[in-house]
C-alpha cells in the first residue's frame, strides 16, 4: 500500500514562480518611475530656489549698486534698451550670465551653482516695461532662467519687475 505524499507538483511551482515574477517586474517598474519623478521634482525645486534667489539678488543690487556694477539699475536699463519690440511686446533677449568678480553671493548664485551634486546654470535678461503704451524709465522686466548644466532648455524661469524707485517720503502722521 502506497501512501500519498502531500506537496506541490512541478507545474504548480512553475506557475506560482511565473506569477511572482510578473508581479515583481511590474513593482520594479513602478519604483523606477517613482524614483525618476522624485529626481525631476528635486531638480525643479532646486531650480526654483535658485531663480528666486537670483531675482531677489538682482532686485536688491539694482537699488544698492553703484553705476559701474553689472546689476546697477542704469546698467540693467542699458541692457534692456537693446530689446526688440515686436507684435505688441518685447522679445526677450538671449539670457546671459553676469560677471561676479568680487561678490561671493553673486558667485554662489550665478557661477556654476551646485546643489546635491546637480550643477545648474543661472542666466538672466531684462526688457523695458510699457505701461499704457509708454515705456516707463523707472521699471524693467527681469527674466531669470535656470538650466541644468549642459542643457539648452531651461528647467524653470521666473519673471519679475525691477524698479529704481525707493520710498523716500515719510508717512503722514495721524492725529
Amino acid at each position: 500500500m502506497q501512501r500519498e505524499q502531500g506537496g506541490f507538483s512541478l507545474i504548480e511551482v512553475l506557475v506560482s514562480i511565473t506569477i511572482l515574477s510578473i508581479i515583481s517586474v511590474s513593482l520594479i517598474s513602478i519604483f523606477s518611475q517613482s524614483l525618476a519623478a522624485s529626481r525631476d521634482s528635486t531638480e525643479l525645486t532646486f531650480a526654483n530656489y535658485l531663480a528666486k534667489n537670483a531675482t531677489s539678488y538682482i532686485k536688491r543690487e539694482a537699488l544698492e549698486a553703484t553705476s559701474d556694477e553689472p546689476f546697477a539699475f542704469s546698467s540693467l536699463s542699458t541692457q534692456a534698451d537693446k530689446a526688440t519690440y515686436l507684435n505688441g511686446k518685447y522679445v526677450i533677449p538671449e539670457p546671459t550670465s553676469p560677471s561676479c568678480e568680487l561678490s561671493a553671493i553673486c558667485s554662489s548664485i550665478f557661477t556654476n551653482p551646485e546643489i546635491n551634486n546637480i550643477a545648474f546654470d543661472v542666466k538672466y535678461s531684462v526688457t523695458p516695461r510699457k505701461l499704457e503704451g509708454v515705456v516707463n524709465p523707472n521699471l524693467l522686466d527681469l527674466h531669470v532662467f535656470v538650466y541644468i548644466e549642459g542643457t539648452t532648455e531651461p528647467i524653470t524661469s521666473l519673471k519679475g519687475s525691477i524698479t529704481n524707485a525707493t520710498l523716500n517720503q515719510s508717512f503722514p502722521t495721524t492725529k
